[in-house]
């Protein structure tokens, strides 16, 4: 029985040490292409016709992409990862109900996700939809589960327990 628990315990860092990558190379990219091109992410933006000021737009074409490289860095170098991995959670959340509003109106436009290079259907509002779910409950799931940095696998205890200790 022991040994279950030991199991399922390493099945499940292994899973968030998987998860916390994906996200991290996802964001690192999604970022980076952004930050190579922030006129074509503004003008993404633009497309979304929220009623919002331009310099609101103007703001998050510059700062987002950096945010996004930023988490997506700290997530892959495992630092920072209750923090980043809050950051990337509010995020998707925020990707998720702007692309939501986008496919609800019917808009036909490129999400911005991946830079301007990333034009067909993987960037169209249905697909990015379903992508950008996939990512926030990839990123609830990864921000609710302990931290990999603590030996123990808990954030309370600082001793680190053998597996035949584990029960």
């Amino acid at each position: 029985m022991k040994s279950l628990t030991f199991m399922s315990r390493a099945a499940t860092r292994h899973a968030r040490s998987l998860a916390r990558v994906l996200l991290g190379a996802v964001f690192l990219v999604a970022g980076a292409l952004k930050i190579a091109h922030p006129v074509d992410f503004h003008s993404d933006l633009l497309a979304y016709d929220v009623p919002l000021p331009d310099v609101v737009f103007r703001l998050v074409a510059v700062v987002l992409p950096w945010l996004e490289a930023i988490c997506g860095a700290a997530l892959l170098a495992n630092v920072w990862t209750e923090t980043a991995g809050a950051v990337v959670t509010a995020m998707c959340l925020a990707f998720v109900v702007m692309l939501g509003q986008a496919v609800m109106r019917g808009l036909e436009l490129t999400c911005g996700c991946l830079g301007p290079e990333d034009e067909g259907w993987f960037d169209r509002p249905g697909v990015a939809l379903i992508r950008a779910a996939v990512l926030l409950v990839g990123s609830v799931w990864l921000w609710l589960n302990p931290t990999e940095n603590d030996p123990s696998g808990s954030a309370s205890s600082g001793r680190r327990e053998t597996p035949d200790q584990l029960s």
